[in-house]
């Protein structure tokens, strides 16, 4: 008895320590609207995101694509210092033996090339890095749409633990109540020791729930402060207020759906690269023209030439013309494996549609369910709540048992949870809908 009583006393200051810490000083309160708007800014995978869709987008430059002309300036100088041995073809110069020889160059040019003609390719590779990019923003915009979802879960984890958190603290009120009403019936004589200890073990459950309740609670924080790329130990509060749209309409968000989705735009832009490199392909069987001028300065001197001192200044010009008539059946083999990928890629895009219209009909029917059960749940929580009250003036009256008593006292705790879980439940099936339909971030953002 003793043993018990002494456990009581430490699990209830530990209570009133957790709950001081939990209320008793100020705290962040944070809206999903603030969660949300955080996430945009500061997650990781985000960020990480946001960096390959700007390497992506230096590859649209034109100057990348080479369909701007080069410009490249020139110069080198060059020294000799010898000896040298020379005999000529003819008898008309002497033989030179080992004669020092010294002989020296410099020169100078800007050149300019460009190409005039390569089939078009050049165009068709712009357009696919163009894609590429569409590609990117599309997987950034998937990346952003399941973080927001995903702190939209983590953020009603943590409102349904802190309403969860207040429900047991409410039990455990309750269970003191009972515990110290009995305490005294006992010491009069009106309540057995069975009766107190009944009342104690109870007590104690509650109390360690609490305790259980808190470290859930401040686990869920710790995972949504790192879902934002803040502080693990930033401690704050949620709002319980949940806004639903109780008013989607199937047929418009399924539309928007199918126009709109991240993931189909994505297969879309996939079987579109596709089809660029089959054009990049096919043009790569024509002829290239390339033309280059230069404008330069050219001087040599050589103590053991013909020519002692030679120099020219002026322009030279080159226009290039070549067709690679016959590969090897290279680029024949390419293109086969092009159209085999556009035709895989096509099959791809239909999975994802087929596989977006699965998920959207079960997210809708999950919405539709939720939004029913709000009213029902609401309706039993009141019912439990009125059970509770009746039974308990029924236990302090000696009409009701102590397992009915606890029963009823579980249920509204049960009642509570449910109503708490079902309106979190609707509100993330409502923003996985706009997810799907490419609406989360406008919904979210605002």
């Amino acid at each position: 008895m003793k043993s018990y009583r002494l456990l009581t006393k430490f699990i209830l200051t530990i209570s009133i320590i957790s709950i001081l810490n939990i209320n008793g000083f100020s705290q962040e309160v944070m809206r999903l609207e603030n969660a949300l708007s955080l996430t945009l800014k500061q997650n990781i995978s985000i960020k990480i995101k946001n960096n390959e869709l700007d390497q992506i987008k230096n590859n649209e430059k034109i100057g990348f694509l080479g369909t701007l002309p080069r410009i490249i300036i020139s110069g080198s100088a060059s020294g000799n210092k010898s000896t040298s041995s020379l005999e000529f073809a003819t008898d008309d110069f002497p033989i030179i033996e080992d004669a020092e020889s010294a002989s020296k160059s410099k020169n100078g040019n800007i050149g300019i090339s460009y190409n005039l003609f390569n089939g078009l390719g050049s165009i068709y590779t712009y357009q696919k890095f163009k894609k590429q990019s569409d590609l990117k923003s599309a997987e950034l915009l998937i990346q952003i749409e399941q973080v927001l979802l995903k702190t939209t879960k983590e953020y009603f984890d943590i409102a349904f633990l802190q309403e969860n958190y207040k429900i047991i603290r409410e039990i455990l009120d309750i269970s003191k109540e009972r515990y110290y009403r009995i305490k005294v019936q006992n010491e009069f004589g009106n309540a057995s020791n069975l009766d107190l200890l009944s009342a104690e073990i109870d007590l104690n459950k509650d109390s360690v729930n609490l305790m259980n309740a808190e470290f859930d609670l401040q686990v869920a924080k710790s995972q949504l402060n790192q879902t934002l790329n803040r502080d693990l130990a930033t401690d704050f509060l949620v709002e319980d207020k949940v806004d639903i749209n109780i008013h989607l309409n199937y047929s418009n968000l399924n539309d928007e759906t199918q126009k709109n989705n991240n993931n189909i735009l994505l297969g879309q832009y996939k079987l579109d690269i596709s089809t660029k490199d089959e054009k990049i392909n096919s043009v790569s069987i024509l002829p290239k023209i390339d033309f280059s001028a230069q404008y330069g300065y050219n001087q040599m001197e050589s103590n053991t030439s013909i020519i002692l001192d030679q120099s020219s200044l002026g322009l030279t010009g080159f226009l290039n013309f070549s067709w690679d008539i016959f590969d090897g059946f290279a680029k024949n083999k390419i293109n086969q494996s092009t159209k085999i990928q556009i035709e895989s890629n096509k099959l791809e895009l239909y999975a994802i549609k087929q596989e977006i219209q699965k998920e959207f009909n079960a997210s809708y029917r999950q919405y539709e369910n939720n939004i029913n059960l709000i009213n029902i749940e609401q309706r039993n929580q009141i019912t439990s709540e009125k059970f509770f009250e009746r039974a308990r003036e029924q236990y302090y009256q000696g009409q009701l048992s102590r397992n009915d008593f606890r029963k009823a006292q579980i249920d509204l705790s049960i009642s509570k949870n449910r109503l708490n879980q079902t309106l979190y439940n609707a509100k993330i099936a409502e923003l996985n809908l706009y997810r799907l339909s490419g609406k989360i971030i406008e919904k979210t953002n605002k």
